[in-house]
């Protein structure tokens, strides 16, 4: 288990674990509490999607994000999925909102389910995500859109269109005249049938239920994280802002590169995110402590197991006096990673990658250094390797506070993280 920050009330919680465990664990515990649940879960395309990670100059690594692959096709798909849906109704709060995010291979066989669950009448918009992107066929019409399907728990969900909406502004429109009014506000007008519409520069345009204004992320967009199907974060924005409030919880059980959680997390809602893959553990915690205000987060794990360990040297040491004596309370304890080999089983899995040949601390993305309490590892330093470059920092400064008599009271822990998506727990005793 692990946590950043402030301990009792973190403002978001990510599980690495398998959704439906996952789903089950917390059902009694906040039950009837989320405001806002939005979910990219699998389209049923039989495919294996990636995480690519690049190393510097070394290339790109790729893992397996998730298997969209099911062993009795649609049967095993729609009753992995009608669980879910169940789930969710039993967590939304009476106001609560629940988005959908599939494509043409599912929506209509989804909607059914859901249709079932949330009833007929709780169904609120199929929303088109039409996007521009490469690539046309000769032999169809190119599928270039997403169907999002919005339901909420009562007719009494919470909904803020305005909190969604700009403003006209001054660009010229077709046919109308520009004036001003006795207010000296500036608007628009066009007279149909003897009767003058008027539209003002600062009142506010909506979205419709067809959503074209939002790209895909490019191959070289800033946001992109590696993963194959990651979603843009002015998508999540529109979402989050029109069906929750700051303070809300909002989650997301196939979290994936993050997008809902670092939105949430920037305008201000508590959130919690499932996924199964420590490749989306890694990539959350990355982008959510590369954020501004990082706020506080807590990352639990499950019953994953640890099957093989690599070898690790790090040196550890302690700033003395000149007497030798460790200085007092606030000295500084220097850890650095000298050095990472992975286990043989991963050696063997890098064979099949391109330009994988990483040596030593190429392996390591991510390492940090803090205390066990009760169970749960608190860092209190971290370091991660930016993508452009092949070695992370090596040196890690930690602050100490010692008890009276200059002991330390618990030997500090460091955390490694290594490109495979392996962690690892170290004690610098």
């Amino acid at each position: 288990k692990a946590t950043t920050h402030k301990l009792n009330d973190p403002q978001g919680q990510f599980y690495w674990v398998h959704v439906l465990d996952g789903l089950s664990n917390m059902i009694d515990q906040y039950r009837g509490q989320i405001q806002l649940i939005y979910i990219d879960p699998p389209f049923m395309t039989g495919q294996l999607f990636k995480y690519r990670h690049k190393i510097g100059d070394k290339g790109m690594i790729e893992n397996v994000a998730y298997n969209d692959k099911w062993k009795q096709g649609k049967k095993d798909y729609l009753d992995f999925m009608k669980q879910v849906f169940e789930y969710a109704y039993e967590l939304l709060t009476t106001k609560g909102s629940f988005y959908v995010h599939v494509d043409y291979r599912t929506s209509a066989y989804l909607k059914i389910l859901l249709d079932s669950i949330f009833k007929e009448d709780n169904f609120v918009n199929e929303i088109i995500w039409h996007y521009q992107s490469g690539g046309r066929s000769k032999r169809y019409f190119s599928r270039k859109h997403d169907n999002i399907l919005f339901y909420r728990k009562s007719s009494d969900h919470y909904f803020n269109i305005d909190a969604v909406g700009i403003e006209r502004g001054s660009r010229k429109r077709n046919n109308m005249r520009r004036q001003v009014d006795e207010e000296g506000r500036v608007f628009w007008s066009i007279k149909s049938n003897g009767k003058e519409y008027r539209y003002y520069e600062d009142s506010k345009i909506y979205p419709s239920d067809v959503w074209t204004d939002i790209s895909h992320l490019h191959q070289r967009d800033p946001e992109r994280t590696g993963y194959d199907t990651q979603k843009p974060e002015s998508l999540l924005e529109r979402i989050i802002l029109s069906s929750s409030r700051p303070g809300d919880y909002v989650a997301d059980f196939f979290a994936g590169s993050g997008t809902t959680l670092a939105v949430a997390s920037r305008l201000n809602r508590k959130w919690i995110g499932i996924d199964s893959s420590p490749h989306s553990m890694h990539v959350c915690r990355k982008r959510l402590l590369a954020q501004e205000s990082r706020d506080s987060f807590a990352i639990y794990y499950g019953d994953n197991k640890i099957t093989h360990q690599p070898v690790i040297t790090i040196e550890n040491n302690r700033i003395c006096n000149s007497t030798g004596a460790v200085k007092p309370a606030g000295a500084t304890r220097i850890i650095k990673l000298v050095d990472y080999t992975p286990p043989e089983t991963i050696k063997t899995q890098a064979q099949y990658q391109t330009n994988s040949n990483l040596h030593g601390l190429e392996h390591v993305d991510y390492w940090a250094v803090g205390h066990i309490k009760n169970q749960l590892f608190y860092p209190i330093t971290w370091l991660s390797r930016d993508d452009t470059h092949t070695l992370i920092n090596d040196n890690i400064e930690l602050m100490e506070n010692l008890s009276e008599d200059n002991t330390i009271d618990d030997p500090p822990i460091a955390h490694i993280v290594d490109v495979w998506g392996d962690q690892y727990f170290y004690s610098l005793s």
